[in-house]
């Protein structure tokens, strides 16, 4: 007679399935699926595997009259659900691990709030803003080009913040579910940056890149969520000293790795080979950085965007952009992004295979809950 497998053991093999397979699973019997459902599988299950990334639309879409469809992947890169109409052309920011993920370049052209387990689209916030005058029929636009999005502490409210384009200091925000709506709030003490991407929210502190008056200025200002100010003192980056490493910088982003903030700085010099340095800033003091990792850059790439930092030997799941150069006729061929692993032991990175080869704008990051709901979705 064989033995029937513990509790532990079950509980061991299923964490080790993919997510989707996982899902299936919670069929077989009652005790399955309340296992599957608990939040102690679900955090099990992630330190496993990961969270799941998010491509909000891919290259081969065009401007399809239900919107661009989101895609969720595991960490292989494996689709394991489609939510339709919902995408657009990336991520507001891959920020934090949270439930709620807010898409940039929606069907609006500003932004969506999208709850993953459901797929609902609980905000959506126009680019632009018809503001009527009293001298009908005319009527001036409000024009938002910069918008941040995540969780204030300790109340765990959910807020989206916009900027007004040309104003430079001008903002605005809305906490979802308390009905109040849109409304101003403390000006920035400078004018904001809204070229180099969204602000990131880390422990419900908003970090922008102020308004850049040198090239390689990389002055933060940081925006209390929960008491919406902004904080006393501006948080300087870590290239504040120009050097010959920093000369040849072309591209500074801000992100998130693994709940820390982090600086990525794309240099291309023209002495050595392209390379990424990934500055991480102390969670301890908030106020010191460190260069934790510099990665050799293939020379058609453009950027690289870290995305995880995996429990496999420090090992880094990013997101890369390559230059596909020009045709015959000197046209433009575009941009192809990959998802690849840097592994530091080695300095190398490696493709991942079986990533969607359609990938577009920015990749972020989700956690995704086994309540009933997720997983009906997820399978279906």
């Amino acid at each position: 007679m064989s033995a029937v497998p513990s509790y532990d053991a079950v509980f061991d093999i299923l964490c080790l399935l993919p997510l989707k397979s996982a899902c299936r699973f919670r069929c077989v019997s009652k005790g399955w699926c309340d296992l599957i459902s608990s939040p102690v599988f679900a955090a099990a299950h992630k330190s496993h595997h990961g969270p799941l990334l998010v491509d909000a639309g891919s290259f081969q879409e065009e401007e399809p009259d239900g919107g661009r469809d989101m895609r969720l992947l595991d960490i292989k890169g494996n689709i394991v659900r489609v939510i339709r109409g919902v995408g657009g052309y990336g991520m507001t920011c891959n920020t934090s691990l949270d439930d709620l993920i807010c898409v940039n370049g929606a069907a609006c052209g500003g932004v969506n709030v999208v709850d993953p387990a459901t797929g609902k689209v609980l905000l959506s916030c126009p680019q632009v803003e018809i503001i009527e005058h009293h001298s009908f029929p005319y009527a001036s636009q409000r024009y938002y080009i910069t918008f941040g999005f995540g969780r204030a502490m300790p109340s765990s409210e959910y807020k989206l913040v916009r900027f007004v384009a040309d104003q430079g200091r001008s903002c605005e925000i809305f906490t979802l579910g308390d009905g109040r709506g849109w409304r101003l709030t403390q000006p920035s003490p400078v004018k904001i940056c809204h070229e180099r991407g969204s602000p990131i929210v880390i422990d419900g502190v908003m970090y922008v890149f102020q308004d850049q008056r040198l090239h390689n200025d990389d002055t933060l200002l940081c925006f209390d969520l929960e008491s919406e100010q902004w904080k006393a003192g501006a948080l300087q980056g870590p290239l504040n000293v120009v050097d010959g490493e920093n000369t040849g910088t072309i591209g500074i982003r801000l992100t998130e790795l693994n709940g820390a903030l982090c600086i990525v700085q794309s240099v291309f010099n023209r002495l050595l080979d392209p390379f990424t340095n990934i500055w991480i800033l102390d969670n301890s003091d908030k106020r010191s950085w460190s260069k934790a990792h510099t990665i050799t850059m293939a020379p058609s790439a453009c950027r690289y965007m870290p995305l995880w930092m995996m429990s496999d030997g420090g090992k880094l799941l990013l997101h890369c952009s390559f230059d596909k150069g020009c045709d015959k006729n000197r046209n433009h061929k575009g941009w192809s992004l990959v998802l690849q692993i840097y592994d530091p032991l080695t300095e190398t990175c490696t493709d991942i295979l079986g990533t969607p080869d359609d990938l577009a704008g920015r990749i972020g990051l989700c956690s995704f809950g086994f309540d009933h709901s997720a997983c009906q979705k997820l399978v279906n």
